[in-house]
Parts: C-alpha cells; sequence; structure tokens
C-alpha cells in the first residue's frame, strides 16, 4: 500500500489515525503507483470481494428491518445500523473507485503543503493542537472497534450464538459452519466502516489545517519581505525589489488556492466544522492582509514612479484576488463551518 514521502524522498510521517486507516482498510488506501500487475488485480479482486460482502451484510441488515416492521422499538434499534451500513458503502467504494487522484492528492500534499516539525515547530505545534479534538473523537471510535470482540466473549460465557449487528438471514446462521465466517465478515464489515469513519476524518483534518498553516505563513512572509527591503534597498530599487516579491508571493498564493479536493461525500460535520471555520477566517484575513503589507510605506521610499504605480496595481490585483475566501462546501450546498453545522442541529 502506499505510503507518501516527502520531496527529499524520506518517509513522510502520519498521524496514527491515519497510519491505522492505511494498514485496516485495503479498499479506500491505495497502492504504490509502480505496483506490480498482479497486485493491481489482486488488489481490484479483494474490492469486488469486500463489495459482495457489504452487499450480503446489506441484505440481512435489511431484512432485519422487514422481519421487524411490526415492532417499532425493534426496527428502530437495527435503523441506524443498517443507514450507516449503507452510507459507508457508497462513500468507501466510490474512495476505492478513485485510487488513483487519492494517491495523487497525498502526493501533492505532501510535496507542496505539508508544513515539516523541522521546518516550522511554531506552526506544526499549532496543527497539533488543532486536531486534537479529531484525535480524541478518532480514540473513541477505535474503543467502539475494541468492543466488538466482547461480543464473542459473551457468546462463549452465554452460549449465545449472536452476530455484532441486528440481522436476519434466510437459513440457520447458528450452525457453526455459517457462523463462524459470518461473524469474522461482520468483524471485517467492523474495522472498514470505522476505519473509514476516523481516516476520512483525519485526512481531510490534516488537509485542511496544514493549508491554513501555509497561508499563516504566506502572511508571515510577506510581512518580512517588506520590512528587509525597507532596511536595506536604496530608494529607487525598492518598488521594484518589492513587487518581484510581491509578485512570488502571489504564484503562491494562487498555488495554494488551487490545492482544493471536492468529492461528492459526507463529512463529519461537527469535527470538520471547527476546522472549516479556522481556515476561513484566515483566508478571509488574505485580503486585509495585502492591504497592511507596509506597500505604502515602500512607496513613500521609493523615488521610481513608474515602479510606484505598478506596485500600486499589483497590490490592487492581490486584494481583489483574495476578495472571497477559501472555503470547502457541503455538496456545493452549504460552507462547512462550525456556524453551518450548529445551524444544521438547530434545525
Amino acid at each position: 500500500r502506499y505510503r507518501p514521502r516527502l520531496p527529499g524522498g524520506e518517509l513522510a510521517p502520519m498521524p496514527w489515525p491515519v497510519s491505522l486507516y492505511r494498514v485496516l482498510n485495503h479498499v479506500a488506501w491505495p497502492l504504490e503507483a509502480e505496483s506490480g500487475r498482479w497486485t493491481v488485480f489482486l488488489d481490484r479482486l479483494m474490492i469486488f470481494l469486500g463489495f459482495l460482502v457489504f452487499c450480503e451484510h446489506n441484505e440481512v441488515d435489511f431484512h432485519y428491518l422487514i422481519a421487524n416492521r411490526q415492532d417499532m422499538d425493534n426496527m428502530l434499534t437495527g435503523l441506524p445500523t443498517y443507514l450507516i451500513l449503507v452510507e459507508m458503502q457508497i462513500r468507501c467504494f466510490q474512495l476505492a473507485w478513485h485510487k488513483d487522484r487519492f494517491r495523487a492528492l497525498l502526493q501533492r500534499f505532501y510535496a507542496e503543503i505539508y508544513v515539516s516539525e523541522e521546518m516550522e515547530p511554531h506552526l506544526f505545534a499549532s496543527i497539533q493542537r488543532q486536531m486534537l479534538a479529531t484525535r480524541v473523537n478518532s480514540t473513541v471510535y477505535l474503543l467502539a472497534l475494541l468492543n466488538f470482540f466482547l461480543v464473542p466473549v459473551t457468546n462463549v460465557i452465554y452460549h449465545r450464538r449472536e452476530m455484532l449487528y441486528k440481522q436476519v438471514y434466510p437459513f440457520d446462521n447458528t450452525q457453526l459452519h455459517f457462523f463462524i465466517p459470518l461473524l469474522v465478515l461482520n468483524f471485517w464489515v467492523g474495522f472498514i466502516i470505522t476505519s473509514m469513519l476516523f481516516g476520512e476524518l483525519n485526512v481531510m483534518g490534516e488537509l485542511m489545517m496544514h493549508l491554513n498553516a501555509r497561508y499563516i505563513q504566506l502572511g508571515q512572509d510577506l510581512r518580512r519581505s517588506a520590512q528587509m527591503l525597507l532596511k536595506k534597498s536604496s530608494s529607487l530599487n525598492v518598488a521594484i525589489a518589492y513587487r518581484l516579491n510581491l509578485t512570488h508571493i502571489l504564484r503562491r498564493n494562487a498555488a495554494l488556492r488551487d490545492f482544493v479536493w471536492f468529492l461528492a461525500k459526507f463529512m463529519e460535520l461537527l469535527a470538520l466544522g471547527m476546522l472549516g471555520s479556522i481556515l476561513l477566517k484566515t483566508t478571509d484575513e488574505l485580503g486585509m492582509m495585502y492591504y497592511t503589507a507596509d506597500w505604502e510605506q515602500v512607496i513613500h521610499q521609493s523615488d521610481n514612479v513608474g515602479e510606484n504605480v505598478k506596485l500600486m496595481k499589483l497590490v490592487t490585483l492581490a486584494i481583489q484576488l483574495n476578495s472571497r475566501p477559501f472555503f470547502i462546501t457541503g455538496l456545493n450546498y452549504f460552507r462547512v463551518s462550525l456556524t453551518a453545522v450548529l445551524k444544521i442541529i438547530q434545525g
């Protein structure tokens, strides 16, 4: 399976939930780009078999709902599990269909966006603090996954043969030669679904927070370049040098805005809403960042009238380009932010 690498070729550090996602979920996680033909064939065969297992679980879960349609309490007990199963099958196998795009996204992320601890220790520490709630969320999912192992123990203690989920089979699934393989498949589906829940959450969170850090870094570099030029450059060259620096900053700005991943998929809205609000706030301040980047001091110090005019036009362009903040949308219907999520919950 694909392991992300940094631009220097060394293996990229991954947070533990993403590492677990890579290990547990062979359906969604991509292969290495240079994987052989037989490896790709085996991977696709396993995905196809996994799809059949999900279909089988869909059938017996839905059969449980039909069998208990007269008993509302029992039906509502099985309904959330069935809905999660259907949602996860759509999300997981859609991602399996786009594995190569997912790998390309990760490659670009670690090549262009990822902020390493060695390069920016303060920004990296800030990212870890912002992702703390997401890590706690992942721990809860992991505890739920470990809780599955209590079912076989209680089956042995109380001499029962119960499945992990509310299911009704069209045959006697309590016979041992049926029960053991079906219970194993229950565990496999549980691992895939749970790893999808915390894996997607952490991958999206990492993308958003490192992108947010790059925007912060962009503002810091812009202010720093202006201050250095005001101290060192002559009055004739200061506007030229600042315009060249501003052009370079704008190209970096455009590259960051180009790094967007829109997929038709649901997201864990509350946690991502908080992270979305952080990214929205940072990019909303970009227009003001260019406006307050000491360009007026550069023009005041510069004696080159022609360059001053070019610089003011470039600053105006930079402000206009960043007049609309970057944001992630929920199916192009609403902006993923804490405010939007709270409105949905309130509704």
